[in-house]
Order: structure tokens, then sequence, then C-alpha cells
């Protein structure tokens, strides 16, 4: 399958284009930087030139984008350049042809780093309470996903992100998580490895048929040293519903819907003792 991969050169985009190049999958990556990957294709596109997408798209199957500026630019252009990347994408597709669709959207739309979860777990019905610029842009790209799926027939999938690290990145976050719990609160204390992440768009791109819509992404276990309950009773008290239980150190942000339409399950569980075996809790 030929896929274009948008933001090919950033965290989660460098291992997508890893695992479905290690598939067999014809892959082009389009972003502003090359990325260090042999055999693939890439093309220096800014995604707000409506041209470069159309040109930097044709010929795909399908479609990973990843591309979005974060905190390295300032508000307006973080909210301009992200909704407009993410609307030229998706109109790209809907007139080239392009039915198939995995997107990036973000945990922080539910802005658990400035308020407690309203109810755990968190699922995808949880009230959206974007806290910047960033997550106030996901919000568009999602509302944009949806009326291209309505209105032009595409196949989107929208993955809500969560705590993505390189695998080096995670051990050095466990100390200081363990000592200062209440840091922890804005990603659930959940780290997910980007090598589950990067898994999640290569399923959603092969899959024979997808439900279109959100669907969150995270770790199953949390990296705190504490029992997931214990931690959300402490910290977030009468402020957060406990609608299930959450035994062990189970994250707070159910992934159920991902694993029924995509068949997907963490195979890197990171949890306070380090990366445990794959498939363990």
């Amino acid at each position: 399958m030929r896929v274009a991969v948008t933001g090919s050169a950033g965290r989660i985009g460098a291992a997508v284009v890893a695992d479905l190049a290690g598939r067999g999958h014809q892959v082009t990556g389009l972003d502003l930087r090359r990325g260090d990957h042999p055999g693939v294709r890439h093309l220096a596109s800014d995604l707000t030139d409506a041209g470069h997408v159309y040109s930097g798209l044709a010929g795909a199957d399908a479609v990973v984008h990843l591309a979005a500026w974060s905190g390295a630019v300032p508000d307006t252009e973080v909210y301009t350049a992200n909704s407009a990347g993410v609307f030229h994408v998706l109109r790209a597709c809907a007139d080239l042809g392009i039915r198939r669709v995995v997107t990036a959207s973000s945990a922080q739309v539910y802005g658990f780093k400035l308020s407690p979860p309203v109810y755990v777990p968190v699922d995808e019905d949880h009230p959206l309470r974007p806290q910047n610029s960033y997550s106030l842009a996901k919000i568009a790209g999602e509302e944009a996903a949806s009326y291209f799926c309505e209105r032009q027939g595409l196949e989107a999938v929208t993955f809500r992100f969560m705590g993505i690290r390189r695998p080096e990145e995670i051990p050095p976050q466990i100390g200081p998580l363990r000592d200062d719990p209440a840091s922890g609160v804005g990603l659930l204390w959940t780290r997910t490895d980007v090598r589950d992440a990067a898994r999640a768009c290569t399923l959603a791109v092969e899959a024979d048929s997808v439900e279109p819509g959100v669907y969150n992404l995270t770790g199953r276990s949390t990296i705190a040293s504490e029992e997931t309950a214990v931690l959300v009773e402490r910290l977030f008290g009468a402020a957060t519903e406990v609608r299930e239980e959450l035994p062990g150190r189970r994250s707070p942000m159910s992934c159920v819907k991902a694993e029924a339409a995509f068949g997907w399950r963490p195979a890197f569980v990171w949890t306070a003792d380090g990366l445990a075996e794959a498939g363990a809790e």
C-alpha cells in the first residue's frame, strides 16, 4: 500500500514511517525536516500551503496525518497552522479519492493539566476542556474529520494520543513522578511507548474497514508506584466520579474502543519498575 505520512520526522511520525516500511508499505514522508528513513521518499512540505499538500498526497492509498506545531511558535501560529494543515489534508484526500485517513489529536483536549477528570475511566465521551491553542486546534481537527466523513465519504480515524514518548525518554521520568505524584496528573501518570502509537496507526491503515471517529490511545499501566485508585482518591477526591474499578496500576484512560476496533493492545508496557514484558499488566 502507498502511504503518505505527514510530520514524518517527528516523534510519532518517525516511528510510524519505520513501522509501515517494516511491514512492506511504500511510504512517502512529508515534513519540513528530512527524516532518517532509508528507502523512504521525502518531500519538503508546508501543510499550510494547499498546493504542497495536494502534490504530496497525490497517488497515495492512505494518509497518516501527524504534522503539527506545539509550543515552539506563538499561539496564533499554533492554531492557524494546525487547523489549516488538517483541513488541507482532509480536503485533498476527498478530492484525490483517498478514503483512509488517520489523524492525530491529543488527550490535551480533556484538560487534565488544569482540571481533574469528570469521571474515570476516561472514555471518548468525556467532556472536552481545551487547555491551550494546541488542544483547541485539535478539537477543530476532530470536527473537520467528522465533517469530511459525513459529507465526503472519508474513513477518518483520529487518535487522542496521551504521553507518547520514545523508549529512552521514559525511564528518567519515573523517579520524579514517584517522588511527586501530583506532578503527573496532566498525563494521568501514564506514558505510552511511541512504538505502540505507531502500531496503532498501522493497524488503522491496514484495517479492511473502520468506524470513523475518535479513539483514545495511551499506555495500559501508569508509571506511578501507588495504585491508581489510591492516586485518584487522594489527588482528585470528590471532583472525579469513579465509574469502574481501576485495579492495580491500570491507566485511568480507557482504550477499550481502540482495542475492539483494531485489536490494538500495548506491546511495550511501562510501569514504575521500568519496561515490563510485552503484554504484562
